[in-house]
């Protein structure tokens, strides 16, 4: 059965995805969401976690119990997305990056404060208390500038990583939109590159590293990936018409909404990959998603 996909909106107002429902209840799981972010299957309608019914407790417990490999890939592809998120803004002006752990870290110790103060307010007049709460509110807002002048910098350093389209090919290269048509590639070493709406028509990628790159909405129509290495890409709305996907390897790769018309897929791996419509692909999937 086809699995829904849904779109993710931070109380910040950035939006992501679509994702498996599965991977919405992993990122509450491990603290990216909470209760009062939102995901919506059409990016128009909204509603909170909370509201979703996505939460409930077969699902909850289904999706915090992978087994450790899934675990390392989604980890890995989640870094991946975060830093492309930022790479595909960099020539847009200054980049937000959710301070996940500066957040939690705050959460925590204004908890602690919160709890003391009531211990407290009831030893002494009320205007103490109201003191000491403003001072509280002095602290958490001093830890938050600070926090977000350390993700400054982790923004800096990711935003200098701009497009370049001149690049010989390598590891991390930023080639966004660029138009590689007819390009030879062979071997080349593309592990985490942006790739993103680039163009590779009738490219050769034979036996290239893919692994982890970003080739969403990509047109690889005709393209060569002959043993190929894409283990943990992104390839959503990827054209891969007419493509040679033989002995490659897509374990662990997103191919919602990927075209495969004409696709040879001879001893092609799609080991746990999330498929076109959604549905992930078990360890036996080779050739074909089963």
């Amino acid at each position: 059965m086809a699995q829904h996909l849904w779109y993710a909106r931070t109380k910040k107002g950035v939006v992501s995805g679509p994702f498996p429902t599965h991977q919405i209840q992993q990122s509450f799981s491990v603290g990216e969401l909470d209760l009062r972010d939102q995901v919506s299957l059409d990016g128009q309608q909204w509603l909170t976690l909370l509201e979703s019914g996505l939460l409930d407790t077969a699902h909850t417990k289904a999706a915090a119990e992978p087994d450790d490999e899934w675990r390392k890939e989604r980890e890995k592809a989640r870094q991946r997305w975060l830093n492309d998120s930022v790479e595909a803004h960099a020539d847009n002006g200054p980049v937000t990056l959710p301070g996940i752990e500066v957040d939690l870290k705050l959460r925590r110790h204004e908890e602690e404060i919160r709890s003391m103060l009531e211990a407290e307010s009831k030893r002494r007049p009320a205007f103490v208390a109201g003191l000491a709460s403003v001072l509280v509110l002095l602290l958490v807002g001093i830890g938050v500038w600070l926090g977000q002048s350390k993700v400054s910098g982790i923004q800096a350093s990711l935003s200098s990583k701009a497009r370049n389209c001149e690049l010989a090919p390598a590891e991390g290269v930023n080639w966004t939109g660029c138009n590689k048509n007819d390009g030879t590639f062979r071997n080349a070493i593309l592990k985490n590159a942006v790739l993103a709406k680039g163009h590779f028509e009738r490219a050769d990628l034979s036996a290239a590293d893919l692994s982890y790159a970003n080739l969403d909405g990509a047109d690889l129509r005709g393209a060569n990936l002959r043993g190929a290495q894409l283990r943990g890409a992104s390839l959503v709305q990827a054209d891969l018409t007419g493509a040679d996907l033989s002995g490659a390897d897509f374990g662990f790769a997103v191919l919602t909404g990927v075209s495969l018309d004409g696709v040879r897929m001879d001893g092609t791996s799609f080991r746990q990959s999330t498929w076109v419509d959604g549905k992930v692909c078990n360890d036996q999937s080779v050739g074909s998603c089963l």
